[in-house]
């Protein structure tokens, strides 16, 4: 087990600001804007200058860190340029891939579901009593390419870039399981 003493909590960016300095507060969107997961998504919404609405109103109140990435001129000295090569699996093992899904890999799996438009199908308030860890990497991994593609697709006919693909399940997304 480990102990952790969190005395100071903030953001902090590494090797973008001053030693031990903490941005506790952002500057807007509101004056009761607050850094939180959200910021994430405002931060690249900002960043990247990307004209689609916010995914929603917390988005769009969120605090924003693009003004904190060009503190310095140059990287600060105690941290390193480049992190180490991972020479040792984390993992003890590869997945187990009849193992039943944690409840994230049925957040995960619902979310490729959505994507995939098999959200509409009768088995998918159940998917953890039906999936197991393999067949949902390989959902997973179909769904998103599919979406990906409907998506390239959808770009060559001449839609908008800032559209929304919406997916309609297929037959070939359905096993003999659900």
């Amino acid at each position: 087990m480990y102990f952790f003493m969190l005395i100071n909590i903030g953001v902090g960016f590494g090797i973008n600001i001053k030693k031990l300095q903490l941005i506790h507060e952002p500057n807007g969107p509101t004056p009761y804007s607050q850094f939180e997961h959200s910021s994430i998504a405002a931060t690249v919404k900002k960043f990247f200058n990307l004209e689609s609405d916010f995914l929603t109103k917390r988005d769009e109140w969120a605090g924003t860190f693009e003004s904190y990435f060009n503190l310095r001129s140059t990287p600060r000295e105690d941290c390193p340029e480049q992190l180490p090569e991972i020479k040792v699996s984390l993992r003890p093992r590869g997945p187990i891939e009849d193992m039943k899904l944690t409840e994230f890999q049925v957040k995960l799996i619902q979310l490729a579901f959505q994507l995939n438009g098999d959200h509409i199908l009768n088995t998918y308030p159940n998917i953890e009593k039906n999936m197991r860890v393999g067949e949902a990497h390989c959902y997973a991994r179909d769904a998103c390419r599919r979406f990906l593609e409907a998506g390239r697709a959808a770009l060559r006919a001449g839609a908008n870039e800032s559209t929304i693909v919406t997916m309609r399940p297929t037959l070939s997304s359905r096993s003999s399981q659900r």
